[in-house]
């Protein structure tokens, strides 16, 4: 894909779109030529066009270029999840281009027994990790993604979903709640700062058969806004390094990547707009 070149009209009709975003009162022409750079008929050519498909609208009384409404209705059918992946995409990719191992980010909803991948740079890293990609869904109680989520809650809310899991049917979930070791793993993370898989879980897909993936994780909570989001994790092959050395080369730097997805989500208004997210207990 690094190959295929670039439509750079369309390049520029974003520009004069995040041009237009950036001045609500609207903008002449002689303004969007000084915010853009842009020549005036190459101006004039494209918010012709914007305006024919409704991205942009010229107001009648003061003649001045402005974003349509129609782009709010076209975002606003856009879900959470969505909005969330593209926000944090950049921030994934700059985070594997450091440290080189794939990263997840993960998301919980409501009372699930389970975290669900929205992004991840898999596909970006260097280095083979075998493991599906796409929108997985990873189990609350092993993985180290689940015990950094959980060591974000108060206890009255870790029991709630320990409940919840404990009728659901995911085997790693069920075989970490009876063996009642959960909290130890929820209370390192907290300690540390970080979390690690669960010692029982070696790999397996959430609701599927275990299996060992040769894989390692360690994780830090997503919290915004006063919420817990999710987890942003890292993974690599268990035989390249240990965990000391992975949490020295990578913990601070995955805690900043966390904050940076996270303040980018409170400047767009995610928190605000889910009503199913976990609220973060005090630091």
């Amino acid at each position: 894909m690094e190959s295929v070149k670039t439509i750079r009209a369309v390049e520029r009709a974003f520009e004069v779109l995040g041009a237009l975003h950036g001045l609500p009162e609207g903008a002449t022409l002689a303004e969007l030529q000084r915010h853009t750079g842009l020549s005036k008929p190459t101006l004039l050519r494209l918010v012709k066009t914007l305006i024919g498909v409704r991205a942009v609208r010229r107001g009648m009384v003061d003649q001045r270029y402005r974003l349509s409404t129609q782009l709010d209705v076209i975002a606003s059918g856009r879900q959470l999840v969505d909005q969330l992946s593209d926000l944090a995409a950049p921030i994934l990719d700059e985070l594997c281009q450091e440290l080189e191992w794939p990263s997840d980010l993960l998301m919980h909803a409501g009372d699930d027994d389970y975290l669900t991948v929205l992004e991840s740079s898999l596909r970006r890293s260097r280095f083979y990790v075998r493991r599906r990609s796409g929108r997985l869904r990873v189990n609350l109680m092993g993985s180290a993604s689940g015990a950094a989520f959980m060591s974000a809650l108060n206890p009255r809310r870790q029991q709630r979903l320990v409940d919840v899991a404990r009728l659901g049917s995911d085997v790693h979930n069920l075989k970490i709640i009876a063996a009642g070791s959960w909290r130890e793993g929820v209370a390192e993370a907290r300690h540390k700062g970080y979390a690690v898989r669960h010692s029982f879980y070696r790999g397996g897909g959430y609701n599927a058969e275990a299996r060992d993936d040769r894989l390692w994780s360690l994780a830090v909570p997503l919290i915004c806004g006063g919420f817990v989001l999710g987890a942003l994790n890292i993974n690599w092959n268990r035989k390249a390094l240990d965990e000391a050395a992975m949490a020295r080369r990578c913990v601070a730097r995955l805690q900043e990547a966390s904050a940076a997805i996270a303040s980018a989500a409170e400047a767009y208004g995610i928190p605000d707009a889910s009503s199913s997210l976990s609220v973060a207990v005090a630091p």
